[in-house]
């Protein structure tokens, strides 16, 4: 049976000024679409001379198929990546974020040869997140933050402004927003699939001994969702040391330390 390509919402940013130094394709985490690299990433790094593509996954952002979120894994949000990576005109630097990072791993691990580079950010290990870091979370944001993540997984927080006032930014961020960030953020986050976040719980890519993909794994220094530690133990597993952000939480891209993340990837970027 031949599979039906599911139609995505794709963002782009063209390489601004006269050199252009390749491409990059951003990957976005769970609940979450392409639009959370519009704000900082997209711009900086087509400034850096980048051209850069930022897909949302089938059931995220503007992409069809949120009706069916649920059945959805990691191996569906793999396709749309490959789908669109096999329609640029020369192999790019892959960079995922926390679930997307998940998938770019499944599609480095893989087929190697598509891809010039990797970034992993706020990346779960490749054997998958264990129960202990369920445990963490509880110690970290405690009963109500819990409730609330539960109920943005499940779809069940109201995307208003009264939302705004209980959402569990604490679980994303370590800096502050404004208000109409907030605002804005609650707006556009969504449920994510359930089918998804249970092959996160297991090993989700085996890492072959002679990988030749240039790794670089980034998390940040106050991520209680997918912690330090998580990112040691990813770039372990890629034989490379993990790079931590300060002053930023989970959402490395929008919080605070969003430009150091960025030139730390600039340095990455400019020695493939």
């Amino acid at each position: 049976m031949t599979a039906v390509r599911a139609r995505l919402e794709v963002l782009s940013a063209e390489p601004q000024g006269p050199e252009r130094c390749g491409t990059l394709l951003f990957v976005h985490g769970g609940y979450h679409g392409a639009w959370c690299w519009e704000e900082n990433f997209l711009p900086h790094f087509a400034a850096s001379g980048y051209h850069c593509v930022a897909p949302s996954l089938r059931g995220h952002g503007g992409s069809e198929g949120f009706e069916k979120l649920d059945s959805f894994g990691l191996d569906d949000f793999a396709e749309d990546v490959q789908a669109v990576l096999s329609d640029l005109p020369e192999p790019p630097v892959l960079i995922g974020h926390s679930m997307g990072a998940a998938v770019v791993q499944r599609i480095i691990t893989r087929q190697p040869s598509a891809v010039r580079g990797a970034v992993l950010m706020s990346a779960p290990p490749p054997s998958g997140i264990s129960a202990g870091v369920g445990l963490g979370w509880m110690r970290a944001g405690g009963w109500s933050v819990m409730w609330q993540l539960w109920r943005l997984h499940q779809g069940r927080l109201r995307a208003d402004d009264a939302a705004a006032e209980t959402f569990p930014f604490s679980a994303f961020f370590h800096g502050t927003r404004t208000e109409q960030q907030r605002r804005d953020y609650v707006r556009r986050v969504q449920k994510e699939s359930t089918r998804a976040g249970k092959e996160l719980s297991r090993r989700f890519a085996r890492v072959p001994i002679d990988l030749r993909v240039p790794v670089l794994v980034l998390g940040g220094e106050h991520d209680w969702l997918f912690p330090p530690h998580l990112a040691r133990q990813t770039a372990q597993a890629y034989r490379t040391d993990a790079v931590l952000i300060p002053g930023s939480g989970h959402m490395v891209m929008l919080d605070a330390g969003w430009r150091r993340a960025a030139e730390r990837i600039d340095e990455f970027l400019g020695g493939l």
